[in-house]
């Protein structure tokens, strides 16, 4: 991690790059959701829709891979052009969970959460799809900024490198410390452009020359630790907030319903599951990394041949554990309005109906006796 930098142009090409990128990707995937809206709203459509495009994606990759070699700009342009047709595909299954969900409500009578469950998991892939679109084309066109900045470094004479990299950097921080303001411009509503704009702007683009005048002494800034010390500052924020908290801020966002309860669970176990993740690769064996290192391979054969098989089981483990902990979390947050087995035994609470009560505490308890004695079996198989 300490050994990891870039040079002062890429991370300033970079880092201008990725809000760009953000930006590109939710315009284009609401541009192509658009277009996919001449199909009809039927999930058995939007079903056949996905199952088309997702082996005109399969058929593509394949083809990408084999036709173009390792490196290729053409094989980048091409995954981008097969990389739509996935997202199409994805974003039609999704329509057709919850176009089929929906539909199908009526005819379970009591028995309708089985429908709304999957008509959930829609909504869920239609709020991850988005985000995950806009990171991917960033980080595409990060990499692509990066590749620019070696070109311009070995084009450039040093008299000209280094202002070009002094004003990319202020540029950069400039952008993200106006990002920055413009978010906290949306939740206080301060609505002054001196204090949201000219002010971060400013800092921001002193941040940013300071940084590269670091980073120029050598030519390059050491990113490795900051991006470590950035990600789990966030991660630890997400993480010291109860999911019950959470559950009560999605509530209030896109209303009662399993959806909240999912996705304040989701934002918990990825911020939780993060610190394992990152607490297991930082305490592997340097043995396999120094030997695959002393071969001569890359960055990432180390990580394939070195890491991976490493962490892997120490993975599996921790994910399904976690998964043990959401069926039992996910009642809770029913009584703030997560939706699920909770809500309605809150109600039966309230209205005195205990009989009703300790049924559905019953088949609690069932389903996390059940869950738990699958989540051990599924450990020794799959360790």
């Amino acid at each position: 991690m300490r050994d990891i930098s870039t040079p002062v142009i890429n991370l300033g090409l970079s880092l201008i790059a990725i809000p760009v990128g953000i930006g590109l990707g939710s315009l284009g995937l609401r541009y192509l959701r658009s277009i996919l809206d001449v199909i009809p709203d039927s999930g058995w459509l939007h079903l056949v829709a996905a199952v088309v495009l997702g082996y005109l994606g399969y058929l593509g990759t394949r083809w990408t891979f084999s036709r173009f070699g390792e490196g290729s700009i053409r094989k980048l342009g091409v995954m981008s052009l097969v990389g739509i047709l996935w997202v199409a595909a994805v974003d039609q299954f999704g329509l057709a969970l919850i176009s089929g969900g929906d539909a199908a409500r009526p005819f379970f009578g009591r028995w309708g959460f089985i429908p709304g469950l999957f008509s959930t998991i829609g909504e869920i892939i239609d709020v991850l799809l988005a985000i995950v679109v806009a990171l991917s084309v960033a980080g595409l066109l990060a990499t692509v900024a990066s590749r620019a900045g070696f070109r311009v470094r070995g084009r450039l004479a040093d008299g000209i490198r280094k202002p070009l990299a002094v004003l990319l950097m202020a540029v950069a921080g400039a952008i993200w410390a106006v990002l920055i303001g413009a978010a906290i411009d949306w939740l206080y509503f301060i609505d002054n452009a001196l204090y949201t704009f000219w002010i971060p702007a400013a800092v921001g683009a002193l941040i940013g020359i300071f940084v590269a005048w670091r980073g120029l002494r050598t030519g390059e800034v050491r990113t490795g630790l900051t991006v470590y010390y950035i990600a789990r500052t966030i991660f630890n924020t997400l993480r010291s907030i109860e999911p019950l908290v959470m559950v009560i801020v999605f509530v209030i966002w896109v209303g009662f319903g399993e959806f909240a309860g999912s996705l304040a669970l989701a934002v918990h176990t990825a911020a939780a599951l993060a610190k394992l993740y990152s607490e297991q690769v930082e305490s592997i064996s340097e043995g396999p990394l120094e030997a695959v290192r002393a071969t001569g391979a890359t960055r990432i054969q180390q990580v394939v041949y070195a890491v991976t098989p490493q962490i892997v089981p120490p993975y599996l483990s921790f994910t399904m554990y976690r998964w043990d902990i959401n069926v039992r979390m996910s009642t809770i947050l029913g009584f703030a309005g997560g939706g699920g087995i909770g809500s309605i035994l809150q109600q039966n609470i309230t209205l005195g109906d205990y009989r009703r009560a300790s049924v559905q505490m019953l088949a609690i308890t069932i389903v996390v006796a059940t869950m738990d004695w699958l989540s051990a079996r599924a450990r020794e198989k799959l360790l």
